[in-house]
Formats: structure tokens, C-alpha cells, sequence
């Protein structure tokens, strides 16, 4: 078995890292180690981003004091010329997210770099059984899931639309809130959101706009709860009752498909 040692990774979490890279954590390589690539964005064959696990070299750690901290940590680099958001913005925006929520604050930026915390664990998107067109095909899903496992994801969902709600109080909205760019996170069990490239600022926008981005925000969520609901149950909450509302035509086929399901689920 691989030795390993634990490393933080951010003010709340922390990854068993192989023993033979502890080296250039102690000791700043010259240039950032990548430890493994994670994803690549490309459009028409022309590379725009790459997505790392890093350890920060010695100029990373000169230049931004939280890489001196969390010298393991995630690196988006971004290719010259492709049309991309700043990355000054993408790290004030996330900065301030995390004033407001669970998600940790940023690394750092430089020019076509943005840099975070790396935080363990998996989206929500691979724990969730549901998924895939039409849409009803989830209410069988839902009827086969476990019990426990419904629990458990309904309260993940829960604590997601709660801070959602905080990050829209606190005036930003993320812009991209597929449950994928959602981790769960098991030590400390929680979710947190991530990747806020495509956050913008209530100030920034007309009050009509601002609502229908925030309700973006939260369709993801909302559809989500619906499903599983088909599992529990009505659950009288707030995310509960905001998703019985978008039980409509203009979200899902047959409305009344899900809400028979959903009623069904309370009947002794």
C-alpha cells in the first residue's frame, strides 16, 4: 500500500497525499508540479482551458500567501486569445462568495491563472441517481432509491439551497449551479460550491435580470428536489414548497405524473 500523509488543503479540509511528494511541499519546486490534470476545455480542436492539481512552485508561494498555506491546490490556466472571464474577477467574485457561504476563499490570480482551494470529495452530480430525458423516467428512480439514501441526499440538497439563498442575499448570483459544481464533501460533511467563472454581482444588473438569474440558480436544485420528493414525499420546507411550484408544463411534460408520485408517497 501506497504511504501517504495528510495535507490541509483548505481552513477546513484536508487529502492523504503520496509520501514521495512531500518533498516539494517542504520545498518549493521552481515552477508549480502538476500533479495531475483534471479537465481540458476545447473548442473546435483549439485548447482554452486546463483544469490542475498542483503544487505550487516557488514564485506561486512568493507571490500569494494562502499558496504558502495550501501549497497543494487547483489551478485553471486559461490560453491567451480564447474568450474567457478575467480572472480578477472570477477571484473577487469567489472571494466574495465565501464570505457568504461554505465555499473556502481563493488562492490567487495572476494574468489567465485562477487559483482555489482543492476540496475533497465528489458532485453531487455522480451521487445522484437521477438524471437523463424525459424527465419521468426519474419517478421509477425515485421509487426504487433507499430510503437512507433519499434522506441523506434531501439534506444535502437542503444545506445547497441555503446557500444559494445566502449568496443571493448577499448580492451574487453563481451563474453556472449545476449540481456539478456542487462537491460533497465527507470530512467535514458538507456540500460546497465551486467554480463561480460565471458569478455576477446584483449591481451589476437590472432588477429583471437579477431575478431570472437567480432563478436559474436554483432550477438545478429545484428539479432535483421534485425527484426526490417522488421518493419522501411532500416535504414541507422551503425547498420543498419552491419546488412544488415549478411542477408546470414549461419544466416537465406531464405535471401531473409527478405530482400523483409525489402525493402517493404519503397514502398509509
Amino acid at each position: 500500500m501506497e504511504e501517504t500523509r495528510s495535507i490541509a488543503v483548505s481552513p477546513r479540509h484536508a487529502v492523504l497525499l503520496a509520501i514521495e511528494l512531500f518533498p516539494l511541499i517542504e520545498k518549493a519546486p521552481r515552477q508549480d508540479y502538476v500533479v495531475r490534470t483534471w479537465a481540458k476545455r476545447e473548442v473546435n480542436d483549439m485548447p482554452m482551458m486546463t483544469a490542475d492539481l498542483v503544487i505550487a512552485g516557488e514564485a506561486t508561494r512568493r507571490d500569494h500567501e494562502a499558496a504558502r498555506a495550501y501549497p497543494l491546490h487547483f489551478r485553471k490556466t486559461y490560453f491567451p486569445g480564447r474568450l474567457h472571464g478575467d480572472p480578477q474577477i472570477e477571484y473577487d467574485q469567489h472571494m466574495r462568495a465565501s464570505k457568504l457561504c461554505n465555499t473556502p476563499p481563493p488562492i490567487g490570480y495572476e494574468e489567465n491563472v485562477f487559483r482555489s482551494c482543492l476540496i475533497p470529495g465528489q458532485s453531487y452530480a455522480r451521487l445522484t441517481p437521477f438524471g437523463g430525458d424525459p424527465p419521468e423516467n426519474n419517478i421509477a428512480k425515485a421509487q426504487k432509491l433507499p430510503l437512507a439514501a433519499a434522506i441523506g441526499l434531501w439534506r444535502m440538497a437542503q444545506e445547497m439551497f441555503a446557500q444559494l439563498l445566502a449568496l443571493h442575499d448577499g448580492g451574487i448570483a453563481h451563474g453556472d449551479a449545476e449540481l456539478h459544481n456542487c462537491i460533497v464533501c465527507p470530512a467535514p460533511l458538507e456540500p460546497v460550491l465551486i467554480d463561480f467563472e460565471a458569478s455576477v454581482a446584483r449591481e451589476a444588473m437590472t432588477a429583471d435580470a437579477w431575478k431570472k438569474r437567480c432563478d436559474l440558480d436554483l432550477l438545478p436544485l429545484l428539479r432535483e428536489a421534485v425527484f426526490l420528493q417522488c421518493a419522501l414525499g411532500r416535504q414541507m420546507s422551503p425547498l420543498g414548497d419552491r419546488a412544488w411550484e415549478i411542477i408546470t408544463a414549461e419544466q416537465f411534460r406531464s405535471p401531473d405524473s409527478f405530482r400523483r408520485a409525489i402525493e402517493t408517497q404519503a397514502e398509509v
